[in-house]
């Protein structure tokens, strides 16, 4: 699914570009090799960044669970 039509960037690109350091829109169009358009999809951006890094978060073994 697109998260910025301007732009043609999809989920599984933001996801990428968060799994890589970006955690700020203009991060993700950075990492596409973009430059933000209209603005619209930051909401969404945003949204989707906490989403992946949560995931990601909740991937890792807890460094605490093991004492």
């Amino acid at each position: 699914m697109y998260l910025c039509v301007c732009r043609a960037i999809r989920e599984r690109e933001v996801d990428a570009a968060v799994r890589a350091g970006a955690r700020r829109p203009v991060d993700i169009f950075r990492a596409c090799g973009k430059s933000p358009q209209c603005g619209g999809c930051v909401p969404e951006l945003r949204k989707r960044i906490d989403k992946t890094i949560a995931c990601e978060q909740a991937a890792e073994p807890s460094l605490l669970a093991a004492d």
